[in-house]
């Protein structure tokens, strides 16, 4: 057996706040797991420096898969740019960290963070049992991979997926891409925070949580037009695709007991030909590993291809 069949697969998720990172086996069981804050206004230079140091503490040998949000020349190792990590814009950020590990820059995999996701879910998650869905990721933003018969499709430019960007509400409120009224001005994480306190609510989304689940009126209102929000812009995948299971994940996703009623709503309201009862709105059962474990997919994937 190679050095590299016997090594881990390591993979990287790079979030606004944190970077996640893991080890797993071939078959997906997690072996280890870190995380640690992505202080992005350190530069990209030492991004790449602290991505390369977890990479090889985690026994990156051969591949290694990195998630990270926004739009991607794959081919080039370049984020073009990024709604919520603009201090990446342009940064050659495979090549960067390909000479921190000592490796060639086609051994790390650059992915965009919710397609990685969407394949841990596929791959080792909720969507083992359903060869098409959308995986939902809402985070610092909203973002999607779409999953068709077990593959994740990313499209002629990769954009494939894209929800987050999807106009719900025409000339609302300024997305971190420059446009209106995306879904992740209403849905994310962040856009949640900044309802709750409008509402006179805690901006931490897990006390707001806590409140509702306590039957508080105003979190659990809150929450129902959150929800509502996201169902609108979930029905856009079901006309162009006739998705008809959603799985939903990212740290904001631990909320969707209490969102689901409000998507069932906005589904119910935009979606075509089909009611509320026709879709399966699932949790990720892999929680913030997700990421990293399709992302460690993907440099399993591209060490193959280089071996082969």
């Amino acid at each position: 057996m190679s050095r590299g069949a016997e090594a881990p697969l390591v993979g990287i998720d790079l979030g606004g706040t944190a970077i996640k990172a893991g080890a797993a086996a071939p078959d997906g069981k997690i072996l280890e797991r870190r995380s640690i804050p992505a202080e992005l206004e350190r530069g990209p230079e030492d991004l790449a420096a602290r991505i390369a140091g977890l990479a090889r503490e985690l026994g990156c040998v051969e591949g290694l898969g990195l998630g990270v949000p926004g739009l991607l020349d794959r081919e080039a190792g370049v984020v073009l740019t990024s709604a919520n990590l603009h201090q990446i814009d342009g940064f050659a950020l495979v090549d960067a960290i390909a000479a921190e590990l000592g490796l060639p820059s086609s051994c790390v995999a650059l992915e965009n963070d919710a397609n990685v996701a969407a394949l841990g879910e596929a791959w080792a998650g909720a969507g083992r049992e359903d060869p098409d869905f959308l995986m939902v990721t809402l985070g610092t933003g909203v973002g999607g991979g779409v999953v068709l018969g077990g593959e994740v499709i990313t499209g002629s430019g990769g954009l494939a997926g894209e929800i987050g960007h999807v106009c719900v509400e025409p000339g609302g409120l300024l997305c971190g891409c420059g446009k209106r009224g995306c879904l992740e001005t209403l849905a994310s994480a962040t856009a949640a925070s900044k309802r709750a306190q409008a509402a006179g609510l805690p901006a931490d989304l897990a006390e707001v949580n806590a409140l509702a689940t306590s039957g508080d009126a105003t979190a659990t209102e809150l929450l129902f037009k959150v929800g509502r929000d996201l169902g609108r812009g979930l029905a856009a995948a079901t006309v162009l695709l006739d998705l008809r299971v959603f799985v939903i994940g990212g740290g904001f996703g631990a909320a969707l007991p209490l969102l689901r009623p409000g998507i069932e709503e906005g589904l119910s309201e935009r979606a075509y030909g089909r009611e509320a009862g026709d879709y399966r709105i699932l949790g990720a059962t892999l929680g913030p590993d997700a990421g990293w474990i399709g992302a460690a997919r993907v440099g399993q994937l591209r060490a193959q291809e280089n071996r082969d």
